[in-house]
């Protein structure tokens, strides 16, 4: 059995989050909680590149969406990305 919360994208370098009531089939839209939305693809482990980054708009997501603490200093955050 597979733990849905721990399936994470990984799209245009970075390890994304998902709400998945299932897995996806190969090839199947899959849209992350920033917004991004690619076709499923399945690979080994060994054959991604090992220095993929967290997206912290995904973060900022998942624990808006459990009720988990955000700081002011969030990266996720428009302030700390520098966007206001």
């Amino acid at each position: 059995m597979v733990d849905l919360e721990r399936v994470h994208p990984v799209i245009e370098g970075r390890w994304h989050q998902a709400r998945f009531e299932r897995l996806p089939e190969p090839g199947e839209p899959v849209r992350t909680l920033c917004g991004l939305v690619e076709a499923a693809e399945y690979c080994a482990v060994t054959s991604r590149s090992p220095s993929l980054e967290r997206c912290w708009v995904c973060d900022l997501a998942h624990r808006r969406l459990h009720g988990m603490d955000v700081l002011p200093t969030h990266p996720g955050l428009p302030r700390a990305r520098g966007e206001l």
